[in-house]
């Protein structure tokens, strides 16, 4: 019994010595070769979280160039955004759109770019018209990036709506109605509304071309130095209301 119990221990050592072995032989031959893999795995996982890190960090930072350069109210700061983070979500277009916008408005308000409410510098007709050749050619370049798809929709047809108000501000009713039209072909299965406005826009072109005739000099200060004749007959609502009631008793 004994014999029998030694000899099934003596088995159990020789086994374990065996697993022993071949698992030392497995670290030997095989070991290195899975902790390498191990190993890239988990620089890899690294590497993709500092890069993750690292693009969340590069957008905010473009997003927030783009609301600095939107602040200091100059064409030029959002060109510059528009160009350097190109890559950035939508702020290429955003930045060229905002830009043509701000000298399209320079023109309507008559004043010069980066005016505040302390300065304010009226156009001369060289500015103005730089301003609305430069608005054309950002207007120009947004449209370029039309790619037909539905996200870019909205820059394409605001790029569409600025170059028709250059057109208008230059008198050209015939580009204006042109870029309309093309607003009417590219929004109306997205933006049904804008398609609506372009249409009435089409449509009261033609107002543009009446001529308006001001008032000369001479006439603003005749009519500024009429005397209003007054009727002689003296007013007392007061005394007429009583008039009335006593009439009416008697």
């Amino acid at each position: 019994m004994d014999r029998d119990r030694l000899k099934d221990i003596q088995t159990a050592d020789i086994s374990e010595s065996n697993v022993n072995e071949d698992f030392v032989h497995w670290l030997k031959t095989k070991g290195p070769n899975y902790l390498l893999i191990i190993m890239v795995v988990i620089a890899g996982m690294l590497w993709w979280q500092n890069y993750q890190r690292g693009e969340e960090q590069y957008q905010a930072e473009a997003w927030s160039a783009y609301a600095e350069a939107a602040s200091t109210g100059l064409p030029a700061s959002l060109e510059d955004v528009a160009q350097v983070h190109a890559d950035v979500d939508a702020l290429q277009e955003l930045g060229l759109l905002s830009a043509a916008d701000l000298y399209l408005k320079a023109v309507i308000n008559n004043n010069t770019v980066g005016n505040n409410e302390a300065t304010t510098t009226i156009l001369t007709a060289d500015e103005r018209s730089f301003y609305l050749d430069k608005a054309d050619a950002l207007y120009a370049e947004l449209i370029k990036s039309d790619d037909n798809s539905d996200s870019i929709t909205l820059f394409v047809v605001s790029g569409m709506f600025g170059r028709a108000a250059v057109a208008e501000s230059k008198g050209d009713t015939e580009n204006a109605k042109h870029y309309y039209e093309l607003i009417l072909a590219r929004a109306s299965d997205v933006f049904p509304g804008l398609s609506t406005q372009a249409k009435y826009r089409i449509e009261t072109l033609d107002t543009l071309t009446d001529a308006i005739v001001l008032p000369t000099d001479a006439e603003v200060t005749a009519r500024n130095n009429q005397v209003e004749q007054r009727d002689p007959t003296p007013v007392n609502s007061t005394i007429d209301a009583l008039k009335d009631l006593s009439d009416s008793n008697e």
